[in-house]
C-alpha cells in the first residue's frame, strides 16, 4: 500500500512536472509569435520608411528625365538603385509579389542609364510604372498564404506574362514580314531582332505546341529538305547573307500564319508550376550548351539579343516563384537573385546605346564566361524543386 501510494505520489509529480513544462512552452510559443511579430512590425516600419525615402529618389530621377539631362540622370539612377539594393530583401520578404512589380521596372531603368545614348521615352514609361509600383507597397500590409495558394497566383501571373508577350511577338513580326515584303532591308533587320525577343522569352512555351517551333524558329541545319525551311532564320539568311530579300515573300506571309497559331495556343494553354520552372531551368541550359556556339543567328550574329531575352524569360519565372521559395530556402532565394544580377551586369557589358554588340566579335574567354554563367543559373533554378 505504502509502494503503492510512493507510485501514485510520484506519477503525480510527474505529471505536475510535465505540465508546467507544457505551460512553460506554450509561454514560450507565445513569446516567440509575439517576438516575431514584433520584428516583423519593425521591419515592415523600416521598409515604409525606405520606400518613402525611394519615391522621393525616383521623383528626381523622373525630373532629371523630364530635362533629358543625361549625367544628371545617370547620377540620380545610380542612386536611387544603390538605395534599392540596400532595402530589397526586406521587401522581398514582407511583400514578394510587389517586390517583382518593382524590380520589374527598377532594374531597366538603373541598366539603361548607364548607357552613353537614352532613350528618354522608355525611362519615362519605366519611372511611371516604377512610382505606381512603389505606391502599392508603401501600402501594403503583410499577408500569408499557403504555397499552393501562391504557386497558383504564381502561374496566373506567368500565363498574362506569356499571353502579353506573345501578342507583341504577333504584332512584331508582323511589322518584319511587311518590311520583308517592301524590301525594306533596314527595318526588316530592326524588326528581326524585336520580334525575336518576345519569342526568345517564351521559349519553351512555344516548343510544347507540337510543329510550330520548328516553322517558325528552325535552322539550316535542323531540316532534312531545305526546300522546307520556313521561318526566321529562312529570312536572316536572305537580309545578312544573300542580300537579297526577293522571293521571301512567302516565308514573310508563313511566319505570320505560324505566329498567329502560336498564339491560338497560348490562349488555349493551361500552365502548371513544375513544368513551368523546368521550362525556365531548360531555356537557361541550352543557352548555356547550344547556343552559346553561336549556330543559332548564324548569319546575323544577334545571339546575345537571343541570351538577354532567354535570361529575361527565366528570370520572370524565377520572380513568379519567389513567395513559395521564400517560404522555403530563403538563402536559395539570395543565390538566384545575386546570379540573375551578376548575368545581368556581364551582358550589359556588350550592350551599347540598347544594341549588343555582334556575336563574332566576342573572344573564347567572354563566351566561355556566359556559358559559365548560364550553367550556374540553371543549376539553381533546379534547386527550386523542393517547393512542389
Amino acid at each position: 500500500m505504502r509502494k503503492i501510494g510512493m507510485l501514485c505520489m510520484s506519477v503525480l509529480a510527474a505529471v505536475l512536472v510535465l505540465a508546467a513544462c507544457n505551460s512553460n512552452d506554450g509561454a514560450s510559443d507565445t513569446k516567440a509569435d509575439a517576438k516575431k511579430e514584433q520584428t516583423d512590425s519593425k521591419q515592415a516600419t523600416a521598409v515604409k520608411k525606405d520606400v518613402k525615402q525611394m519615391q522621393d529618389e525616383l521623383a528626381t530621377v523622373e525630373k532629371d528625365i523630364a530635362a533629358k539631362n543625361d549625367a544628371d540622370v545617370k547620377n540620380s539612377a545610380a542612386a536611387m538603385h544603390k538605395h534599392w539594393l540596400a532595402f530589397e530583401n526586406n521587401v522581398r520578404d514582407l511583400y514578394p509579389l510587389l517586390y517583382t512589380d518593382v524590380e520589374k521596372y527598377e532594374t531597366p531603368i538603373f541598366y539603361m542609364s548607364k548607357r552613353d545614348k537614352l532613350d528618354y521615352a522608355e525611362l519615362a514609361t519605366n519611372a511611371a510604372s516604377l512610382k505606381t509600383s512603389l505606391e502599392a507597397v508603401a501600402s501594403a500590409k503583410e499577408t500569408k498564404a499557403k504555397t499552393s495558394e501562391v504557386l497558383d497566383k504564381a502561374v496566373d501571373n506567368y500565363s498574362k506574362y506569356v499571353v502579353e508577350q506573345t501578342a507583341a511577338f504577333v504584332g512584331d513580326t508582323k511589322i518584319f514580314a511587311d518590311a520583308v515584303k517592301a524590301g525594306d532591308t533596314a527595318k526588316a533587320k530592326e524588326y528581326y531582332s524585336k520580334a525575336r525577343v518576345y519569342y526568345e522569352r517564351i521559349e519553351p512555351i512555344a516548343e510544347s505546341f507540337g510543329d510550330l517551333d520548328p516553322k517558325l524558329d528552325a535552322r539550316i541545319n535542323d531540316v532534312d529538305d531545305q526546300t522546307e525551311w520556313t521561318g526566321f532564320h529562312r529570312i536572316e539568311k536572305a537580309l545578312w547573307q544573300d542580300n537579297l530579300l526577293a522571293g521571301m515573300d512567302k516565308y514573310a506571309d508563313q511566319l505570320v500564319t505560324d505566329s498567329l497559331a502560336l498564339q491560338a495556343e497560348v490562349g488555349k494553354l493551361k500552365l502548371e508550376p513544375k513544368p513551368m520552372v523546368a521550362g525556365a531551368m531548360e531555356l537557361l541550359n541550352e543557352a548555356a550548351t547550344t547556343k552559346i556556339t553561336g549556330e543559332e543567328e548564324a548569319y546575323s550574329h544577334t545571339d546575345l539579343v537571343d541570351l538577354a531575352a532567354n535570361v529575361e524569360g527565366s528570370k520572370v519565372v524565377y520572380q513568379a516563384i519567389i513567395p513559395a521559395l521564400n517560404a522555403n530556402d530563403k538563402d536559395l532565394t539570395q543565390q538566384i537573385d545575386d546570379a540573375f544580377v551578376k548575368m545581368e551586369d556581364t551582358l550589359e557589358k556588350y550592350n551599347t546605346d540598347g544594341n549588343y554588340v555582334s556575336y563574332d566579335k566576342l573572344t573564347p574567354e567572354q563566351i566561355r564566361e556566359i556559358s559559365n554563367q548560364l550553367s550556374h543559373l540553371s543549376e539553381l533554378m533546379a534547386q527550386t524543386g523542393k517547393i512542389f
